[in-house]
């Protein structure tokens, strides 16, 4: 992914589109039927139940042109970028990419062009309730997608919640998010795609004694690794957290002192690019060989530079999303076909575009439901149809759950998967859609 280096935007790349957000309850304590011992195969755990989708015009529920002498469809996008804040301007990419896609394989929306209206967030919060009250004052449109966005979101909710237009998330990053009341987050937050750690450790890394977790210093990235913490403390694993100063040339002292020399597991809480690299050539520099776990955001180029171009062999990943390199995923050849015909070849392996491409064409399989059955896109027509949405998305999870969990109804998905990169571009599913540990409650107060 690429990054704009802010306190907020080191919480935010946090994960997979792993972001950081609050939670005032429990999260679901199941796991998922697919988080059982890894078959030995080459390839790593089979997809099994795990059906993601890669008929993506079939997901829509058309096919073909859509008809430009039909009057276009309107859905909203906001990200926060064109400041100094920028996280991930290339979610919008993503959204342009899905549009496209809609408008020339999936035929439109039950024929109608599909046209996105852009508001950009140069992180302030006015620029932020500006955005919020152009959705709500334009009757067009009667959902947003949000992106990247960590300044603002209260402003820009307050101004949306008396339309009651729907907000379809890909992460979440503040408290405001979780709960907004037509809020649809499809990959989860912070809380509940970091606490599946604990339980990947303690179930597929069972010699796991004592885990070091090195992560940048900067205001917010404390949560989402003081919450992998609190569930290996759950599992009585010993946890040392260590932050290191992200402006630093060299942070060799942090990571001597993090004690992951003699830890079982280094967990890579950097979480961005860049911050990924500066661990991952400490390590190397001070020749560490203790196994290490990162966020998707780690399987990244710039890590990668940090070893002449390639990423570092061993190393697991958590992700919310497909993970490009997944031998057993039918969905990343479909993801990267669909990336490749639209101009946007690199979006295939960016967990942000991959969010967006999967928030519009949720949007436009609800808004194809509606408008096929006779109805009419409204706001109660559209919360009613995300509220109902149960299956597998697109780059995203097999299943949703929006709306069940008490005090952040907007939360839809609360598992991830485990990759192991074995070998230069593959990654091996070590588990599948596991969520967090049985009877696990986050840390009172954390957020």
């Amino acid at each position: 992914m690429k990054f704009r280096a802010s306190a907020a935007a080191a919480a935010l790349m946090l994960g997979a589109a792993l972001a950081l957000a609050a939670c005032g309850s429990s999260p679901s304590s199941s796991t998922s039927s697919n988080a059982s011992t890894p078959a030995s195969t080459a390839t790593g755990v089979p997809t099994g139940n795990y059906h993601p989708v890669s008929d993506y015009a079939g997901f829509v529920g058309g096919s073909g042109k859509a008809d430009n002498s039909k009057s276009p469809i309107y859905i909203g996008v906001v990200n926060q970028q064109g400041g100094t804040a920028d996280i991930a301007p290339e979610w919008t990419n993503g959204t342009t990419l899905a549009a496209d896609f809609i408008n020339n394989q999936a035929g439109g929306i039950d024929g109608h062009p599909l046209k996105l209206v852009t508001c950009a967030i140069p992180d302030t919060t006015s620029a932020a309730q500006q955005c919020g009250e152009e959705f709500a004052n334009n009757n067009s449109i009667q959902t947003i997608a949000m992106g990247a966005v960590v300044i603002g979101n209260q402003p820009l909710e307050q101004a949306i919640l008396p339309t009651k237009k729907a907000l379809v998330m890909g992460v979440t990053i503040l408290p405001v998010d979780s709960t907004y009341k037509y809020g649809y987050i499809l990959y989860g937050d912070a809380t509940r795609v970091e606490a599946p750690i604990g339980t990947f450790i303690h179930e597929f890394l069972p010699k796991v004694k004592s885990v070091s977790i090195i992560y940048a210093n900067v205001p917010g990235s404390n949560v989402p690794n003081e919450v992998i913490a609190s569930t290996l403390q759950y599992y009585h694993i010993s946890v040392k957290l260590t932050a290191f100063d992200p402006t630093s040339a060299n942070i060799t002292a942090p990571v001597i002192a993090s004690g992951a020399a003699t830890a079982g597991l280094v967990i890579d809480g950097a979480g961005n690019p860049v911050q990924c690299s500066d661990v991952y050539q400490a390590l190397k520099q001070l020749n560490i060989k203790t196994p290490v776990l990162a966020n998707v955001p780690c399987d990244s180029a710039v890590t990668a530079q940090g070893d002449g171009g390639q990423l570092p062999i061993g190393w697991y990943y958590a992700s919310a999303n497909p993970l490009p390199g997944d031998p057993d995923d039918p969905s990343l050849a479909a993801f990267k076909a669909v990336a490749d015909r639209y101009g946007d070849p690199t979006g295939a392996s960016d967990a942000w575009v991959a969010d967006a491409f999967g928030q519009v064409l949720t949007i436009a399989k609800v808004y194809n439901e509606i408008l096929k059955s006779g109805g009419t896109i409204t706001e109660a027509a559209v919360n009613s149809d995300l509220k109902s949405l149960k299956g597998a998305i697109p780059q995203g999870p097999p299943q949703l759950q929006c709306g069940t969990i008490p005090g952040a109804p907007a939360i839809c998905n609360d598992e991830v998967s485990f990759f192991q990169n074995t070998t230069p571009g593959v990654f091996k599913a070590i588990a599948r859609w596991i969520g967090s540990p049985p009877g696990w409650k986050p840390p009172a107060g954390l957020f």
